[in-house]
Protein backbone atom coordinates (compact mmCIF):
# COMPACT_ATOMS: atom_id res chain seq x y z
CA UNK A 1 0.00 0.00 0.00
CA UNK A 2 1.14 3.14 -0.84
CA UNK A 3 1.91 5.51 1.91
CA UNK A 4 -1.10 8.63 1.96
CA UNK A 5 1.09 11.87 1.74
CA UNK A 6 3.95 10.45 -0.56
CA UNK A 7 4.55 13.83 -2.34
CA UNK A 8 3.71 16.54 -0.18
CA UNK A 9 6.62 18.09 1.36
CA UNK A 10 6.73 19.32 4.47
CA UNK A 11 9.14 22.12 6.33
CA UNK A 12 9.65 21.62 10.38
CA UNK A 13 11.18 24.29 12.27
CA UNK A 14 10.44 22.67 15.43
CA UNK A 15 12.61 20.81 17.66
CA UNK A 16 12.51 19.17 21.25
CA UNK A 17 9.40 16.75 21.21
CA UNK A 18 5.29 18.11 20.44
CA UNK A 19 6.91 19.39 16.91
CA UNK A 20 8.81 16.77 15.76
CA UNK A 21 6.58 13.79 16.95
CA UNK A 22 3.78 15.71 14.91
CA UNK A 23 6.30 15.70 11.91
CA UNK A 24 7.01 11.68 12.72
CA UNK A 25 3.59 10.73 12.29
CA UNK A 26 3.30 12.80 9.06
CA UNK A 27 6.77 10.92 8.03
CA UNK A 28 5.38 7.87 8.73
CA UNK A 29 2.64 8.53 6.72
CA UNK A 30 4.65 9.05 3.28
CA UNK A 31 5.48 12.68 3.71
CA UNK A 32 8.98 14.37 3.22
CA UNK A 33 9.79 16.36 5.95
CA UNK A 34 12.90 18.17 5.84
CA UNK A 35 13.89 19.06 9.29
CA UNK A 36 15.63 22.82 9.41
CA UNK A 37 17.84 22.95 11.88
CA UNK A 38 21.17 25.69 13.32
CA UNK A 39 24.11 25.18 11.68
CA UNK A 40 25.79 24.67 15.40
CA UNK A 41 23.59 22.44 18.00
CA UNK A 42 21.08 21.86 15.58
CA UNK A 43 17.81 20.22 17.37
CA UNK A 44 18.52 20.36 21.17
CA UNK A 45 17.06 17.51 21.72
CA UNK A 46 20.44 15.95 20.20
CA UNK A 47 21.71 17.48 22.94
CA UNK A 48 19.89 15.74 25.67
CA UNK A 49 21.88 14.06 28.43
CA UNK A 50 21.03 10.42 29.23
CA UNK A 51 20.40 11.27 32.92
CA UNK A 52 17.72 13.36 31.72
CA UNK A 53 16.06 10.11 31.27
CA UNK A 54 15.20 10.86 27.61
CA UNK A 55 18.10 9.00 26.05
CA UNK A 56 17.99 8.73 21.96
CA UNK A 57 14.54 11.16 22.52
CA UNK A 58 16.15 12.61 18.93
CA UNK A 59 16.71 9.36 17.47
CA UNK A 60 13.00 7.74 18.20
CA UNK A 61 11.04 11.35 16.80
CA UNK A 62 13.39 12.13 13.56
CA UNK A 63 13.18 8.78 11.70
CA UNK A 64 13.42 9.09 7.87
CA UNK A 65 13.65 13.14 8.03
CA UNK A 66 15.87 15.02 6.12
CA UNK A 67 18.04 17.57 8.36
CA UNK A 68 19.13 21.11 6.48
CA UNK A 69 21.31 23.30 8.75
CA UNK A 70 20.65 26.93 7.51
CA UNK A 71 20.75 29.91 9.89
CA UNK A 72 17.41 31.55 8.48
CA UNK A 73 18.31 34.53 10.53
CA UNK A 74 20.91 35.43 8.19
CA UNK A 75 19.68 37.51 5.49
CA UNK A 76 21.49 35.27 3.01
CA UNK A 77 20.52 32.43 5.23
CA UNK A 78 16.56 33.37 5.16
CA UNK A 79 16.91 33.82 1.68
CA UNK A 80 18.22 30.29 0.69
CA UNK A 81 15.13 29.30 3.22
CA UNK A 82 12.49 31.05 1.34
CA UNK A 83 13.60 29.07 -1.93
CA UNK A 84 12.90 25.86 0.38
CA UNK A 85 9.44 26.60 1.08
CA UNK A 86 8.31 27.97 -2.01
CA UNK A 87 8.56 24.21 -2.83
CA UNK A 88 6.99 22.53 -0.12
CA UNK A 89 3.39 21.82 0.68
CA UNK A 90 3.82 22.75 4.87
CA UNK A 91 5.38 24.71 7.19
CA UNK A 92 4.74 24.26 11.08
CA UNK A 93 7.11 26.09 13.40
CA UNK A 94 6.88 26.29 17.58
CA UNK A 95 8.11 29.73 17.98
CA UNK A 96 6.85 31.66 20.87
CA UNK A 97 4.13 34.16 19.19
CA UNK A 98 5.42 37.05 17.43
CA UNK A 99 9.11 35.61 16.99
CA UNK A 100 8.07 34.38 12.95
CA UNK A 101 7.03 38.04 12.42
CA UNK A 102 10.14 39.51 14.11
CA UNK A 103 12.31 36.76 11.71
CA UNK A 104 9.89 37.86 8.90
CA UNK A 105 9.40 34.50 8.41
CA UNK A 106 5.68 34.24 9.26
CA UNK A 107 2.56 33.41 7.46
CA UNK A 108 1.86 36.38 5.93
CA UNK A 109 5.40 36.58 4.24
CA UNK A 110 5.53 33.17 3.17
CA UNK A 111 2.16 33.63 1.49
CA UNK A 112 3.40 35.74 -0.56
CA UNK A 113 5.92 33.65 -2.22
CA UNK A 114 3.23 30.30 -1.69
CA UNK A 115 -0.04 31.28 -1.72
CA UNK A 116 -1.37 27.65 -0.90
CA UNK A 117 0.86 27.11 2.07
CA UNK A 118 -0.66 25.13 4.71
CA UNK A 119 1.16 27.07 8.03
CA UNK A 120 0.76 25.39 11.84
CA UNK A 121 2.10 27.82 14.69
CA UNK A 122 2.43 25.59 17.71
CA UNK A 123 2.80 27.43 20.70
CA UNK A 124 2.20 26.27 24.38
CA UNK A 125 -1.01 28.46 24.87
CA UNK A 126 -2.02 29.41 21.33
CA UNK A 127 -1.52 33.07 19.00
CA UNK A 128 -4.01 34.54 21.25
CA UNK A 129 -5.33 35.22 24.84
CA UNK A 130 -3.78 36.91 27.75
CA UNK A 131 -1.40 33.77 27.96
CA UNK A 132 -0.25 33.68 24.58
CA UNK A 133 3.26 34.71 25.11
CA UNK A 134 4.06 32.98 28.71
CA UNK A 135 6.78 30.58 28.76
CA UNK A 136 5.10 27.09 29.87
CA UNK A 137 6.05 23.51 30.02
CA UNK A 138 3.57 20.31 29.73
CA UNK A 139 2.99 20.00 33.90
CA UNK A 140 2.09 23.61 33.11
CA UNK A 141 -0.79 23.22 30.97
CA UNK A 142 -2.02 19.96 32.28
CA UNK A 143 -2.10 21.96 35.75
CA UNK A 144 -4.34 25.05 34.21
CA UNK A 145 -6.32 22.64 31.97
CA UNK A 146 -7.97 20.77 35.44
CA UNK A 147 -6.16 17.56 33.92
CA UNK A 148 -3.60 17.65 36.78
CA UNK A 149 -6.19 17.82 39.45
CA UNK A 150 -7.52 14.87 38.40
CA UNK A 151 -4.91 12.31 38.72
CA UNK A 152 -5.02 11.50 42.31
CA UNK A 153 -6.73 9.47 44.90
CA UNK A 154 -9.41 10.97 46.53
CA UNK A 155 -8.38 14.04 49.04
CA UNK A 156 -5.19 13.50 48.27
CA UNK A 157 -2.48 15.89 46.22
CA UNK A 158 -2.03 15.05 42.55
CA UNK A 159 0.48 13.18 40.94
CA UNK A 160 2.85 14.07 38.10
CA UNK A 161 1.77 12.05 34.76
CA UNK A 162 3.92 9.22 34.29
CA UNK A 163 3.69 10.84 30.22
CA UNK A 164 3.91 14.52 28.96
CA UNK A 165 0.47 14.28 28.22
CA UNK A 166 -0.29 17.83 26.81
CA UNK A 167 2.74 17.52 24.61
CA UNK A 168 1.56 14.03 22.89
CA UNK A 169 -2.27 14.95 22.90
CA UNK A 170 -1.29 18.91 21.14
CA UNK A 171 1.07 16.87 19.11
CA UNK A 172 -2.03 14.67 17.79
CA UNK A 173 -4.41 17.40 17.45
CA UNK A 174 -1.64 19.09 15.37
CA UNK A 175 -1.59 16.47 12.77
CA UNK A 176 -4.94 16.06 12.62
CA UNK A 177 -5.28 19.27 11.83
CA UNK A 178 -2.59 19.72 9.09
CA UNK A 179 -4.37 16.49 7.61
CA UNK A 180 -7.40 18.09 7.35
CA UNK A 181 -6.17 21.44 5.85
CA UNK A 182 -4.01 18.94 2.94
CA UNK A 183 -6.97 17.50 2.54
CA UNK A 184 -8.80 21.05 1.66
CA UNK A 185 -6.28 22.02 -0.02
CA UNK A 186 -6.62 19.15 -2.34
CA UNK A 187 -9.89 19.70 -2.95
CA UNK A 188 -10.13 23.68 -3.17
CA UNK A 189 -6.20 24.03 -3.39
CA UNK A 190 -6.73 26.85 -0.64
CA UNK A 191 -3.75 27.45 1.88
CA UNK A 192 -3.91 28.25 5.63
CA UNK A 193 -2.50 29.03 8.90
CA UNK A 194 -3.24 27.33 11.86
CA UNK A 195 -3.09 28.04 15.33
CA UNK A 196 -2.55 24.78 17.59
CA UNK A 197 -1.76 25.12 21.42
CA UNK A 198 -0.72 22.01 22.99
CA UNK A 199 -2.70 23.19 25.70
CA UNK A 200 -6.14 22.81 23.42
CA UNK A 201 -4.87 19.05 22.94
CA UNK A 202 -5.09 18.18 26.87
CA UNK A 203 -8.33 20.28 27.17
CA UNK A 204 -9.95 18.82 24.27
CA UNK A 205 -9.41 15.42 26.37
CA UNK A 206 -11.24 16.64 28.99
CA UNK A 207 -14.51 16.66 26.93
CA UNK A 208 -16.10 13.09 27.42
CA UNK A 209 -15.99 13.88 31.09
CA UNK A 210 -17.40 17.67 30.94
CA UNK A 211 -20.65 16.49 31.22
CA UNK A 212 -20.32 15.75 34.41
CA UNK A 213 -19.76 18.87 35.55
CA UNK A 214 -21.85 20.63 33.07
CA UNK A 215 -24.85 18.75 32.79
CA UNK A 216 -25.28 16.48 35.90
CA UNK A 217 -23.80 18.51 38.44
CA UNK A 218 -21.65 16.04 40.02
CA UNK A 219 -18.20 18.01 40.64
CA UNK A 220 -14.93 16.80 38.72
CA UNK A 221 -13.17 15.46 41.91
CA UNK A 222 -9.72 13.31 41.89
CA UNK A 223 -10.50 9.64 43.07
CA UNK A 224 -14.36 9.58 42.64
CA UNK A 225 -15.51 9.82 39.28
CA UNK A 226 -16.80 6.18 37.79
CA UNK A 227 -13.86 6.08 35.27
CA UNK A 228 -10.97 7.80 37.60
CA UNK A 229 -10.62 6.03 40.81
CA UNK A 230 -14.40 6.02 42.03
CA UNK A 231 -15.70 2.10 41.44
CA UNK A 232 -14.41 -1.03 42.93
CA UNK A 233 -15.21 -2.55 39.11
CA UNK A 234 -12.77 -0.07 37.52
CA UNK A 235 -9.83 0.41 39.32
CA UNK A 236 -5.93 -0.74 40.70
CA UNK A 237 -5.15 -3.39 43.41
CA UNK A 238 -1.99 -4.95 45.15
CA UNK A 239 -1.62 -8.54 44.79
CA UNK A 240 0.05 -10.26 47.71
CA UNK A 241 3.66 -10.19 46.13
CA UNK A 242 3.95 -6.16 46.28
CA UNK A 243 2.41 -6.51 42.30
CA UNK A 244 -0.36 -4.82 40.93
CA UNK A 245 -3.00 -5.17 38.56
CA UNK A 246 -6.44 -3.76 36.58
CA UNK A 247 -9.41 -4.31 37.09
CA UNK A 248 -12.05 -2.98 34.60
CA UNK A 249 -15.24 -5.30 35.22
CA UNK A 250 -17.39 -1.73 33.42
CA UNK A 251 -20.55 -3.98 31.74
CA UNK A 252 -22.73 -6.30 34.30
CA UNK A 253 -21.17 -9.72 32.20
CA UNK A 254 -17.52 -8.69 33.10
CA UNK A 255 -18.28 -8.19 36.64
CA UNK A 256 -20.46 -11.15 36.83
CA UNK A 257 -17.44 -13.26 35.93
CA UNK A 258 -15.36 -11.40 37.91
CA UNK A 259 -17.75 -12.52 40.86
CA UNK A 260 -17.72 -16.40 40.12
CA UNK A 261 -13.58 -16.10 39.58
CA UNK A 262 -12.95 -14.70 42.64
CA UNK A 263 -15.77 -16.47 44.81
CA UNK A 264 -17.62 -13.47 46.00
CA UNK A 265 -20.94 -14.03 43.94
CA UNK A 266 -22.23 -11.98 46.78
CA UNK A 267 -20.61 -9.01 45.24
CA UNK A 268 -22.83 -9.79 42.21
CA UNK A 269 -25.76 -6.81 43.44
CA UNK A 270 -22.60 -3.97 44.07
CA UNK A 271 -21.18 -3.75 41.07
CA UNK A 272 -21.30 -0.07 41.74
CA UNK A 273 -21.31 0.35 45.40
CA UNK A 274 -18.27 2.53 45.84
CA UNK A 275 -18.38 1.29 50.03
CA UNK A 276 -17.01 -2.57 48.52
CA UNK A 277 -13.59 -1.21 47.22
CA UNK A 278 -12.06 -2.23 50.31
CA UNK A 279 -13.27 -5.87 50.00
CA UNK A 280 -12.42 -5.89 46.51
CA UNK A 281 -8.62 -4.57 47.67
CA UNK A 282 -8.77 -7.50 50.31
CA UNK A 283 -9.86 -10.30 47.47
CA UNK A 284 -7.01 -9.29 45.18
CA UNK A 285 -4.49 -9.09 48.35
CA UNK A 286 -5.16 -12.55 48.75
CA UNK A 287 -2.94 -14.03 46.06
CA UNK A 288 0.07 -13.47 43.37
CA UNK A 289 -0.34 -11.47 40.47
CA UNK A 290 0.30 -14.92 38.75
CA UNK A 291 -2.62 -16.51 40.46
CA UNK A 292 -5.06 -13.80 39.56
CA UNK A 293 -3.47 -13.77 36.10
CA UNK A 294 -3.89 -17.89 35.48
CA UNK A 295 -7.53 -17.27 37.34
CA UNK A 296 -8.78 -14.88 34.71
CA UNK A 297 -7.01 -16.28 31.82
CA UNK A 298 -9.74 -17.68 29.90
CA UNK A 299 -12.47 -15.49 31.76
CA UNK A 300 -14.05 -12.17 30.72
CA UNK A 301 -13.25 -10.13 33.68
CA UNK A 302 -10.90 -7.62 32.55
CA UNK A 303 -7.94 -8.23 34.57
CA UNK A 304 -4.63 -7.22 33.61
CA UNK A 305 -1.25 -6.73 35.05
CA UNK A 306 0.31 -3.65 35.49
CA UNK A 307 3.08 -3.81 33.31
CA UNK A 308 6.31 -1.65 33.68
CA UNK A 309 7.46 -0.21 29.79
CA UNK A 310 10.40 -3.21 29.97
CA UNK A 311 7.58 -5.89 30.39
CA UNK A 312 5.28 -4.59 28.14
CA UNK A 313 8.02 -4.74 25.21
CA UNK A 314 7.68 -8.51 25.65
CA UNK A 315 4.20 -8.80 25.73
CA UNK A 316 2.98 -11.38 22.87
CA UNK A 317 0.00 -8.72 22.11
CA UNK A 318 2.82 -6.34 21.76
CA UNK A 319 5.03 -8.35 19.86
CA UNK A 320 2.00 -9.67 17.37
CA UNK A 321 1.36 -5.87 16.67
CA UNK A 322 5.28 -5.39 15.38
CA UNK A 323 5.38 -2.21 17.05
CA UNK A 324 8.88 -3.23 18.43
CA UNK A 325 11.93 -3.42 16.10
CA UNK A 326 14.83 -5.95 17.38
CA UNK A 327 18.16 -6.65 16.43
CA UNK A 328 20.16 -9.40 17.69
CA UNK A 329 16.96 -10.18 19.59
CA UNK A 330 17.43 -7.24 21.51
CA UNK A 331 15.02 -4.58 21.68
CA UNK A 332 16.09 -0.90 19.86
CA UNK A 333 12.76 0.80 19.41
CA UNK A 334 9.82 1.08 18.25
CA UNK A 335 8.02 0.97 14.62
CA UNK A 336 5.92 3.29 13.28
CA UNK A 337 2.19 2.69 14.78
CA UNK A 338 0.58 3.30 10.78
CA UNK A 339 0.53 0.31 8.97
CA UNK A 340 0.71 0.67 5.26
CA UNK A 341 2.73 -2.07 4.50
CA UNK A 342 6.46 -1.19 5.12
CA UNK A 343 8.37 -1.33 8.43
CA UNK A 344 11.84 -0.95 7.25
CA UNK A 345 14.10 1.38 10.04
CA UNK A 346 14.95 4.86 8.71
CA UNK A 347 17.62 6.38 10.51
CA UNK A 348 17.35 9.86 12.17
CA UNK A 349 19.53 12.53 10.06
CA UNK A 350 22.74 13.69 11.08
CA UNK A 351 23.04 17.17 11.19
CA UNK A 352 22.92 18.52 7.78
CA UNK A 353 22.76 15.60 6.03
CA UNK A 354 20.72 16.63 3.30
CA UNK A 355 21.77 20.20 2.91
CA UNK A 356 23.34 20.32 -0.12
CA UNK A 357 20.61 17.46 -1.81
CA UNK A 358 17.82 20.40 -0.92
CA UNK A 359 19.62 23.36 -1.91
CA UNK A 360 21.22 21.84 -5.15
CA UNK A 361 17.43 22.51 -6.45
CA UNK A 362 17.56 25.92 -6.13
CA UNK A 363 21.21 27.24 -5.63
CA UNK A 364 24.59 26.47 -8.05
CA UNK A 365 27.79 24.25 -5.99
CA UNK A 366 29.74 27.65 -6.00
CA UNK A 367 26.74 29.26 -4.05
CA UNK A 368 26.17 26.27 -1.51
CA UNK A 369 29.92 26.51 -0.93
CA UNK A 370 30.25 29.77 -0.28
CA UNK A 371 27.03 30.00 2.16
CA UNK A 372 29.02 27.07 3.80
CA UNK A 373 32.53 28.97 4.15
CA UNK A 374 30.53 31.41 5.57
CA UNK A 375 29.16 29.69 8.21
CA UNK A 376 25.43 30.02 7.02
CA UNK A 377 24.74 26.66 6.41
CA UNK A 378 26.25 23.56 7.26
CA UNK A 379 26.55 20.27 5.15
Amino acid sequence: MNRPLQGIRIIDLTRLLPGPFITQLLTDMGAEVIKIETPTAGDYARLVPPEMGLGSLFEMINQGKKSVAINYRNPRGREAYLKLVSSADVVIESFRPGTAERMKIDYETLRTLKPDLIYCALSGYGQKGPYNKRAGHDLNYTAISGALSLNADEGQPPHVYGMTVADLSGAMLAGLTILGAIINKQKNGQGTYLDVALFDGILSWMIPIAGAAYFSGIPLTAGTLPLLGGLACYNVYETADGKFLSLAALEPTFWSDFCKVSGRNDLLPRQFDRAIKSEVATIFKGQTLSHWLEAFSMSDGCVEPVLSFEEALEHPQVKARGFVRHENNRPIGLNSPFNYGSDEARPAPSLGEHTVELLSEFLNQNEIDELSQSGVIKK
